[in-house]
């Protein structure tokens, strides 16, 4: 798919569209089916992607035209991205206009809604996991940055998600060519395609990273310093994984073992062990699906001597042994 194509498909009347221009003013029928939830005292719909979303990172939607999203909060953390026109939001009671190139991200418990949007306005909407910002994901942002705040945030279970950020870009930044990448790539899959879409998502947090730096218009934000702090924690278990200790750990940010077994628990709802487990095991998963070494080479290089044990803790998290996890791996991209 190209991007005249993909002009030509997301501009295409789908059945809802062709419903609300005959149906004007009336509410579709597909709320009838969405769950509501209390938030803040007020009923709201619940959008929950999540049956699309046990099967890949993101799910990626068109909103409908030519009809409005009344008040709703979302399961995941969404992205809205202005392929064309713009779009009306209606966040805490405020008015917020995105246009062509804008972008705003949710968190879990953000009430919005949107006012009708007309032919010309194409809103794209991608929801993902939490689990798919993981610390590998994180480090690879600004650690000061307000997008690393915020998905911090985000996976952290003592927050109210009640956050949101607008990022003002335009119709001719490179990061409206990197959108559409990504979305030929979701609608016209090939091989490594999961691969090939992370690295997109990764890349255009990267630039909504330096988009937010040029232009500081955003609505909310967190503290920074907290934040930071955290990232700094993890990425230190990222780097020294293979032979770090929870004694290591405290001495080298200036803390006591308790404190800092306390701290990492009530940020991350992980323990240290946990945390270290995680990482341990995403990269053996990485070694394994990538490499050809034997798996007990492997379990050597990311710290287990006992591989037995690494074997139970890798078909814990995984759902299946090394081996299975490499066959598997290799069926699934074999064409």
């Amino acid at each position: 798919m190209n991007y005249q194509e993909l002009d030509v498909y997301l501009r295409r009347l789908t059945n809802s569209e062709k419903w609300h221009l005959g149906n004007p003013d009336k509410i579709s029928e597909f709320y009838k089916k969405v769950d509501k939830v209390k938030v803040n005292n007020s009923q709201v719909y619940l959008f929950d992607f999540g049956i699309r979303l046990k099967k890949e990172n993101i799910t990626v939607n068109k909103d409908t035209r030519f009809t409005y999203i009344p008040e709703h909060i979302n399961a995941d953390i969404m992205m809205s991205y202005i392929y064309s026109g713009s779009c009306s939001y209606k966040i805490d009671k405020k008015t917020i206009v995105l246009n062509e190139g804008d972008f705003c991200l949710f968190d879990t418990n953000v009430i919005h809604s949107t006012l009708p949007i007309g032919e010309n306005d194409i809103v794209i909407s991608i929801a993902m996991t939490k689990a798919f910002f993981n610390t590998s994901f994180l480090s690879r942002l600004s650690n000061e940055g307000i997008i690393t705040s915020f998905l911090i945030n985000s996976i952290l279970e003592d927050q109210n998600h009640n956050k949101y950020i607008v990022f003002n870009s335009n119709k001719d930044s490179k990061i409206n060519y990197l959108m559409k990448n990504l979305l030929c790539e979701y609608l016209d899959r090939d091989i490594c395609y999961n691969e090939v879409i992370d690295s997109y998502i990764i890349i255009i947090f990267s630039e909504l990273v330096r988009i937010f730096n040029i232009n500081n218009t955003n609505e909310k934000y967190l503290d920074l310093k907290k934040s930071a702090t955290i990232i700094d924690m993890l990425q230190y278990i990222e780097n020294n994984y293979i032979d770090c200790t929870l004694s290591s750990m405290a001495a080298h940010f200036g803390y006591n073992s308790n404190y800092l077994s306390n701290l990492l628990k009530n940020k991350t709802g992980k323990t240290f062990g946990e945390l270290k487990l995680e990482h341990q095991m995403k990269e053996a998963s990485m070694l394994i699906t990538n490499s050809e070494k034997p798996i007990y080479e492997i379990a050597l290089d990311v710290g287990f001597s006992n591989l037995g044990f690494f074997y139970k803790r890798f078909r814990k998290m995984f759902n299946e042994s090394p081996q299975e996890h490499r066959d598997n791996y290799f069926m699934k991209n074999k064409y």
